[in-house]
């Protein structure tokens, strides 16, 4: 019976691979199913880097298809879908069998605090920010509102100043304004400030210390900072037509799109993979060694987006940069999205690949659920199906009953 079985396995194979003798060789030679799996993801792998990404991909929907162990059909997972937008694997990339457990954990923890996520399947420059409106920043201990209204976020036992807090907070006006509420006031306030807190460079700085796996000294910047500004000041320039905002948001745009090697927020993919260097990254948190925050880089990509809106004929110039960038800024996410996948879960960064000193993910968290609606957000204005699978694959982890 055991000999019917094993000559089973090999015509079945033999079948799969009928068009690709290699792969069929492979798995004929070897006797043990373990190094099978990795012979075959090995010269899977071998394709992909040769960019024959056809094949690559049959030898890795073989993997998922079989008895593979989760923890190799969860690395495959991410070759496949690099291979799928005929992207290369850093080879600094390693999935380890422990992820399994922090994704178990993930989730329990995900469910317990009662996390959901509802789609829009909508997105428009002109209208609510995501869900912002929805936001109550009110009842959160370490917030109030200064003598003008702006909102301030406790750090250290002190309040200061958090542009994301304050641009947050005018694009949830903004929601609420649109919606028939008397908040537009509210709304250009924030906005104005935001005007006046800037530097002469359109750096939006925190001046406050804090700490991302390293300590950000007051005076950090961070690209989320700056995209989510674009978003209020195309939103405040359609409502009032005033040029201030226009200026205010180019200058913000000329200080996202400085290079990180000279004081700004606009790194590349380097750190993950030599060869791709060329490909941009807008970092939420500037840091030695780059961590690649994903939710603080879609709201950056997002900004890029809404900015290039701003058509108007004195703005032709920068709303092409910024149209320019974000089509930048998609095809690098196209080269790392697969890469915060952890095989049912999402991290929410890339730390864990960067570092070699933290080889464990720092789980998304309620990120997660950001992170699928953000995917949404991306393929209504790109229309590309591969962030749909991508945000449906996600979403599928923690809708689905395991």
């Amino acid at each position: 019976m055991k000999f019917v079985k094993k000559v089973f396995l090999i015509f079945s194979i033999i079948i799969i691979f009928s068009s690709n003798i290699g792969y069929a060789s492979v798995w004929l030679k070897n006797k043990n199913q373990k190094v099978m799996f990795n012979e075959v993801l090995s010269t899977s792998k071998k394709y992909q880097a040769l960019g024959k990404f056809h094949s690559a991909i049959k030898g890795y929907n073989s993997i998922l298809k079989s008895e593979a162990p989760s923890h190799i059909k969860n690395e495959v997972l991410v070759y496949k879908k690099l291979a799928e937008v005929k992207k290369p694997i850093s080879i600094k990339y390693r999935y380890c069998p422990n992820f399994i457990q922090l994704v178990s954990k993930s989730k329990e923890e995900y469910k317990l605090k009662g996390y959901s996520i509802e789609l829009s399947h909508y997105y428009s420059p002109y209208k609510c920010y995501f869900d912002c409106e929805n936001n109550n920043y009110e009842n959160c201990d370490d917030f109030k509102f200064d003598s003008n209204n702006i909102p301030m976020r406790k750090y250290s036992g002190k309040f200061y100043y958090n542009p994301v807090s304050v641009e947050l907070y005018a694009l949830s006006m903004y929601g609420k304004y649109i919606n028939g509420n008397d908040t537009k006031k509210n709304f250009l306030n924030c906005a104005d400030f935001l005007i006046n807190y800037m530097d002469k460079r359109g750096a939006l700085k925190y001046n406050f210390a804090y700490n991302h796996y390293e300590d950000l000294k007051p005076g950090w910047t961070s690209s989320m900072a700056q995209g989510q500004a674009l978003s209020v000041f195309e939103r405040a320039f359609k409502i009032t037509g005033d040029k201030k905002y226009i200026e205010a948001g180019n200058k913000d745009l000329k200080y996202l799109i400085t290079p990180v090697s000279e004081g700004g927020v606009m790194d590349t993919l380097e750190t993950l993979d030599t060869n791709l260097r060329n490909k941009i990254f807008f970092q939420e948190y500037v840091n030695t060694t780059s961590s690649y925050t994903l939710n603080g880089y879609i709201f950056t990509l997002m900004g890029l987006y809404d900015w290039w809106h701003v058509k108007e004929d004195q703005n032709k110039y920068y709303s092409n940069i910024a149209y320019e960038y974000f089509n930048k800024g998609i095809d690098s996410l196209k080269c790392i999205l697969p890469y915060y996948d952890i095989g049912g879960f999402t991290t929410y960064d890339l730390y864990y690949i960067t570092n070699k000193s933290k080889p464990k993910p720092n789980s998304a968290g309620y990120y997660h659920s950001v992170h699928v609606k953000q995917l949404d957000t991306i393929y209504y204005v790109t229309k590309d199906k591969y962030f749909k699978d991508m945000r449906d694959l996600w979403n599928s982890y923690v809708t689905l009953n395991p």
